[in-house]
């Protein structure tokens, strides 16, 4: 920077035009843009100006390590794509970062380099984008205008194709004690039409698992529907295949066969969770990587493979590689590694530092929680895609666990606190394992199901024995419960329609039940040592399927949510709003409060069951009977729940009538 009319400042260096040293610095200070000069692998702060001191509220960072200094908020991965940035000597680019409630940034890492040429640090520059981010999201909120004739406007077709594709893909991925399996998929934002990348996570006999990551030329519905066809092929040729050779030479017979597949890329890998070596295969696609817990990450050699159905006759050999406890193998598709401005073999690069960083660093805290899946999965597409994309992006991550998860295992007396005491440890034990929230809700009811029904029947009243639940995660991905008491076993009154509903309800939502007792001795009474009923339940983990958007979401609400029946309205008849779980601990209230808002049954009444997060059998005695007190009336009952809930299911399992929300 040449001083005013040409002169040299007083002060400057000789030879050095970019002004005296005072005056730069004082530029430096005034820029409104928060800014940082980083030193050093370590990112040592040497110099930071007054925004950036406000933005970070560190009136004195000069010294200390970049690292620390954003631990804590979501600007905390920056020091890793700072790492990438000092790697690699290639700038870094991030548009609308979320770095705290409604607020978001752009930010740019360029490379720092000495009078030799070599890099001596990064340079981190912070732009606010939270006008520019609002404005789009109020035009995003505008009402899409009616059709002519009444009916709402069909959706665009890139609308319409991205729909048919995210429904094709599968949102559930296994549960398995000793690997846990983190999905991402982000759409092209870019692209008029959806893309045809797919991945696929599925369970083997054996306890295997196979792990598929593929693209498909062009886009649109027509890619979006090959690409379930394929995956379908897929799937059939797995489960009933063990030899890989032969399932990829099968689906590329299918493919040749098939106009809108040939030249489909995959990427398949298959795992024995407890071995240390698993097989894999690249069809055209890139290979898979492989991220150690101390940083260290590598691709694995491709097979040679070309993509499917090209007409020549694929004769893959599978390639052998080692996944050791700890490690994280990934599958991505080439939308990760091909960016703009970017070499793929720079891209696969930047990956590999990435996904380096995020297996070894769990104080990563854009995701304030989770395992090296987890974070391997979701940051590599967070970090990588923000500098820009032109293509879908798909990984999909698996984590050999060190140790599988521990069992669990609660015995307590059989009284009515033991029906949440025991619901609210399973919560407990199945929220630690990321299972999706509907499967939890199934789980805990029918848990709750037959607890209830160790309460009520197995024990003399007034002498209560215990009851114990056990649970563990199957090699197979199947949640196996096991509830047990030392009591007499009471056969189910079927006659009774308000009643004896507990054991149903669990069976209707368990994929298998199975009632024993313990061996007996002859001259003991049948019963009188007690039951087990033991029950398994299909578990998934969700897959995040969502635009860059910063934390995924929050889990749904616990089935630990407080009970509460409140009176919404008087007029034009009673209203009440249940919410918490409905059991027998709760089913009393419920039946006071329902009794209280109708009057004892002149009224007619609405209950909304909406927030319900379990409706024990307990709960459905209390509708039935107010049912038949409203209709001696006259009156009516009227239920609302979600369709596809937990409640609506019960209610249509038990013959009561449901209004939608």
């Amino acid at each position: 920077m040449s001083a005013v009319g040409g002169e040299r400042s007083e002060g400057a260096a000789p030879g050095w035009p970019a002004g005296a040293a005072e005056t730069i610095r004082d530029a430096f200070e005034a820029l409104p843009s928060p800014s940082l000069a980083l030193e050093g692998p370590g990112h040592t702060v040497v110099a930071a100006n007054a925004a950036f001191r406000t933005f970070a509220g560190q009136p004195e960072p000069v010294g200390q390590p970049a690292r620390p200094l954003l631990a804590g908020s979501l600007l905390a991965p920056v020091a890793d794509l700072a790492d990438l940035v000092y790697a690699a000597g290639e700038p870094f680019t991030a548009r609308e970062w979320p770095a705290g409630e409604d607020r978001y940034l752009d930010f740019t890492l360029v490379p720092w380099r000495g009078t030799d040429g070599a890099i001596r640090g990064v340079l981190l520059t912070l732009t606010d984008a939270t006008d520019r981010v609002r404005e789009a999201a109020d035009q995003l909120r505008e009402p899409i205008p009616d059709h002519p004739t009444g009916r709402p406007a069909p959706l665009p077709p890139a609308h319409e194709a991205a729909a048919v594709q995210e429904a094709m893909l599968p949102s559930g991925l296994p549960v398995l004690p000793q690997l846990w399996i983190a999905a991402r998929y982000l759409p092209a934002a870019a692209s008029e039409t959806a893309g045809g990348d797919w991945y696929d996570a599925l369970t083997l006999p054996g306890g295997r698992v196979a792990l598929t990551v593929g693209d498909l030329a062009g886009g649109g519905v027509t890619a979006a529907a090959a690409m379930g066809r394929l995956r379908a092929v897929l799937r059939h040729a797995l489960t009933g295949q063990p030899d890989l050779a032969r399932v990829l030479a099968e689906a590329d017979r299918f493919a040749a066969g098939d106009g809108d597949l040939r030249g489909a890329t995959l990427c398949v890998a298959v795992l024995e969770p407890g071995a240390a070596r698993f097989q894999y295969a690249t069809c055209g696609h890139p290979p898979p990587l492989v991220a150690r817990p101390d940083g260290r990450a590598r691709h694995l050699p491709g097979t040679g493979d070309g993509p499917l159905g090209t007409g020549r006759d694929l004769a893959p050999v599978p390639g052998q590689a080692a996944l050791e406890p700890g490690d994280v193998l990934l599958l991505h598709s080439d939308g990760l590694v091909t960016r703009p401005a970017r070499t793929l073999d720079a891209g696969l690069a930047d990956l590999a530092i990435v996904a380096g960083d995020a297996a070894a660093n769990p104080e990563l805290a854009a995701w304030q929680a989770g395992t090296p899946a987890e974070r391997v999965s979701h940051l590599t597409v967070e970090l990588l895609a923000r500098g820009g994309y032109r293509d879908d992006v798909t990984t999909l991550a698996a984590w050999r666990r060190p140790a599988p998860p521990p069992r669990l295992d609660v015995g307590v007396a059989a009284d009515p606190a033991a029906v949440a005491t025991l619901r609210g440890a399973l919560d407990d034990w199945l929220e630690a394992l990321a299972i999706a929230y509907g499967d939890r809700q199934l789980a805990e009811l029918s848990v709750t199901e037959v607890v209830t029904n160790a309460v009520e029947h197995a024990y003399p009243p007034g002498r209560p024995g215990p009851v114990r639940l056990e649970a563990a995660v199957g090699s197979d991905g199947f949640l196996e419960t096991r509830i047990s008491d030392r009591g007499r076993w009471r056969r189910p009154d079927v006659a009774a329609a308000d009643r004896g509903q507990g054991l149903s309800v669990a069976l209707q939502f368990a994929d298998c039940l199975q009632v024993s007792h313990p061996p007996q001795d002859a001259d003991q009474p049948p019963g009188v040592r007690g039951t087990i009923v033991a029950m398994r339940h299909r578990l998934h983990r969700r897959a995040m399927l969502a635009p860059l958007s910063g934390p995924p979401p929050p889990p749904g609400p616990a089935a630990r949510a407080s009970f509460a029946a409140d009176l919404a309205t008087a007029r034009p008849e009673p209203r009440v709003r249940v919410a918490g779980p409905v059991d027998v601990v709760t089913a009393d209230r419920l039946a006071s409060g329902l009794l209280t808002a109708c009057r004892a049954g002149v009224l007619s009444l609405t209950v909304d069951l909406s927030a319900v997060t379990i409706l024990a059998s307990a709960g459905v005695t209390v509708l039935y009977r107010l049912a038949a007190q409203l209709a001696a009336h006259g009156q009516r009952l009227t239920l609302i729940s979600e369709p596809g809930s937990p409640a609506a299911a019960v209610l249509d399992l038990a013959g009561l009538p449901r209004a939608p929300r």
